[in-house]
């Protein structure tokens, strides 16, 4: 079985070269260049490959002035994003570019003189984690999202709200909850996602997209819970 999964996967997987076993039972590599190799099989022990790691992570064009990210983010994962859309990720704090910390004590995040935006930044988790052509989305973007048609569904058993554009493109986004501490609430029920924005008053709190049956809209949320995370892409000018 070790063999054939050897086989499967260094025929479909490394396209920079094909292989064959000739008469002599010597393996034949032939590069994308067109060289050719030729191994005794007796002298080959194993082969090893390169775990190659594939991202979920997609941009959705819902006629918006951003593009959405079609999945949570989940830190512990090699891509930075879980697998598929219902699945709940991470939980992280506002302005937790590591999305490791789990204090309840609102001077983590980052600290005294917080910054009033923080999309595209040194804090943003989305960026730092995925790249500078994403970050997180601003208290306005969430409005606009909220414009289109959206609806509670449950899709692999996971309950979310499913925003539908025009075009007929979609994004889902699974009411995972939130954290406190290391603790995790209204999984199924509810879903808090940040934005890049400080609160404009009590500057403990940050604004968040609150789901849930019957309401969705922007909210506050200390920004010691650990909220979701779907990031987004600035279009083109």
């Amino acid at each position: 079985m070790r063999k054939l999964f050897s086989v499967l996967l260094l025929a479909t997987v490394l396209p920079l070269f094909s292989w064959a076993q000739d008469s002599k039972g010597s393996i034949l590599i032939t590069q994308k260049d067109g060289t050719r190799l030729s191994i005794p099989r007796s002298g080959v022990e194993k082969i090893t490959f390169d775990t190659i790691q594939l991202s979920a992570l997609e941009e959705v064009d819902l006629g918006l002035s951003v593009k959405w990210a079609n999945v949570n983010i989940d830190v512990t994962q090699p891509s930075k994003v879980v697998s598929s859309p219902e699945e709940c990720g991470g939980y992280f704090g506002w302005a937790d570019p590591t999305g490791l910390k789990t204090s309840d004590n609102k001077n983590d995040y980052p600290s005294y003189s917080r910054p009033k935006k923080i999309s595209g930044t040194q804090y943003d988790i989305a960026t730092q984690q995925l790249g500078d052509e994403w970050r997180l989305p601003t208290a306005a973007e969430f409005e606009e999202l909220l414009t289109l048609k959206h609806e509670q569904v449950t899709v692999n058993g996971m309950a979310g709200i499913q925003f539908t554009a025009e075009n007929g493109n979609s994004i889902f986004l699974p009411l995972a909850g939130y954290r406190y501490k290391e603790n995790v609430f209204h999984t199924g029920m509810y879903g808090y996602y940040w934005s890049g924005d400080l609160n404009s008053v009590l500057d403990w709190m940050a604004v968040e997209l609150n789901l849930g049956e019957g309401f969705n809209r922007t909210s506050n949320n200390a920004v010691y819970n650990g909220c979701s995370v779907r990031a987004v892409k600035a279009t083109a000018k």
